[in-house]
């Protein structure tokens, strides 16, 4: 296990590889366990997953909740303490918005951005409800059904669910349901002209909620790429790994990001 300070906390991170550093971050709660499965690509690069703030094995007693900006504030010193001059930067679902801010923030150190099922801001009418719910079911302190909707609805591997919802079963329900709100009020669309480097977006051919999200990148931003995962809604990482390292690793090598 490696972990390095942030603002007092202990954050953990997996590096796994060599190469480029393949930096992954996790929606809230369901900590580096979500990319188990892309550890594959570290034929093609240095993976390195990483638990977010009051997540998985990185510090639980945080006093608030981190938003989006501090949260790529934890990257940045991730990638500080492995001496990296470049990353390619993957954020899944809400994570995609802690990898723009990144990017934005951090162009010079950003040689790419993946984001699977990304958007941003939360302007659709499901997706807006899939916030508030979270937020309501976390201020509920429902963890319970949480940590068994979240894992079940991504793996099929009844062990691997099994342990994200020990996981998530020990996050601190206030501070989750903050996490979701941070994420929801988010925006970077103003911004996106600002994305100049590489940026691949992954969606599932059945998530019809994002789908409409990948105009304002290709609108936006200068380097897009858009890969539709035949067969998967939003899980692209846990239900079609196969395909999204593929498309992952088949972008690097046209882009020329190894």
């Amino acid at each position: 296990m490696a972990f390095v300070s942030y603002q007092g906390i202990k954050i953990f991170y997996e590096v796994r590889g060599g190469g480029t550093p393949l930096v992954f971050i996790h929606p809230p709660a369901m900590s580096h366990l979500t990319f188990r499965y892309q550890y594959a690509l570290s034929d093609v690069g240095k993976v390195v997953v990483v638990d977010l703030p009051g997540n998985g094995h990185s510090t639980k007693g945080a006093a608030k909740a981190f938003s989006i900006e501090e949260s790529a504030e934890c990257i940045r010193a991730v990638l500080k303490k492995m001496r990296a001059k470049k990353a390619i930067i993957i954020g899944y679902s809400n994570g995609g918005s802690i990898a723009q801010e990144f990017a934005l923030k951090y162009p010079d150190i950003t040689a790419g951005v993946v984001l699977i099922g990304g958007f941003p801001e939360v302007t659709s009418f499901f997706l807006d409800k899939e916030f508030k719910l979270g937020m309501w079911a976390a201020k509920k302190k429902w963890m319970n059904v949480i940590s068994y909707v979240l894992p079940h609805a991504h793996f099929k591997n009844k062990e691997h669910a099994k342990e994200m919802q020990t996981v998530i079963k020990e996050v601190n329900p206030d501070l989750l349901s903050e996490t979701y709100r941070l994420g929801y009020e988010y925006q970077s669309i103003g911004r996106l002209n600002q994305l100049k480097m590489p940026l691949l977006l992954l969606y599932g051919s059945r998530d019809l909620i994002m789908h409409n999200y990948m105009y304002d990148f290709v609108k936006r931003a200068h380097d897009v790429e858009v890969v539709y995962v035949t067969g998967v809604a939003h899980q692209v990482p846990t239900k079609r790994q196969d395909e999204c390292n593929q498309a992952i690793r088949e972008w690097m090598l046209r882009r020329q990001i190894l």
